[in-house]
């Protein structure tokens, strides 16, 4: 009889013992999948942040720069137009003159060519030609009236009558208020005024 229990209590042994390696192993096999999955999502979280954080810094850097690039182009207008501003603000001299029969001197920086009409240019000082209106619409511009309203009391060549010329010239209505406006011929552009002076008396409306 001792025996038999022997080998009884032995089975039941050998089976506990079974029992508590299966635990054990599942046991261990639980925790290293459950490390498994921490790392493995570890992993992922951190590869989703950094890429996440990538595209956030390359959005920033692309705005960056879209904002530089709009601050220079603003930068390069800003320039541009207080170039052209100092370019229109520019002073208008005028000067006394020791000159006989001159009050005073004006040079105006913002004077243009008045355009023209020519093909080619030849300087005419024939009354009522192209050429010659377009000198009257230049002296009138001079002195801030209109053509119509300017009488034109003497006009001649400059020192290269080709493309200078001296014009005395007023408001028809100020016959005593008299300029001498001197003018120069810019190719393709027209007559511009470069100099007038101011006379103390009309001396050509006096002839």
């Amino acid at each position: 009889m001792p025996d038999k229990f022997d080998r009884i209590n032995s089975r039941y042994e050998q089976r506990a013992k079974r029992r508590k390696t299966n635990i054990i192993l599942n046991t261990l096999i639980a925790i290293v999948l459950i490390l498994i999955l921490i790392v493995g999502g570890s992993i992922f979280l951190t590869d989703s942040k950094t890429e996440k954080e990538m595209k956030e810094a390359a959005k920033t850097e692309a705005q960056t720069a879209e904002k530089q690039q709009s601050s220079d182009k603003q930068d390069t207008t800003d320039e541009k137009e207080e170039t052209d501003e100092e370019s229109d603000e520019q002073e208008v001299v005028e000067k006394e003159s020791d000159e006989q029969n001159v009050e005073k001197v004006i040079i105006d920086p913002a004077w243009e060519p008045v355009g023209t009409e020519q093909t080619g240019h030849q300087s005419s000082y024939q009354m009522g030609s192209i050429d010659w209106n377009e000198k009257e619409k230049a002296a009138a511009y001079a002195i801030g009236i209109s053509p119509e309203n300017m009488t034109n009391w003497w006009t001649k060549g400059g020192a290269n009558p080709d493309s200078q010329a001296i014009m005395t010239v007023s408001e028809s209505s100020k016959p005593n208020e008299a300029y001498r406006v001197y003018l120069e011929w810019v190719d393709g552009e027209g007559w511009k005024p470069t100099e007038v002076k101011k006379l103390i008396e009309n001396d050509k409306g006096q002839e």
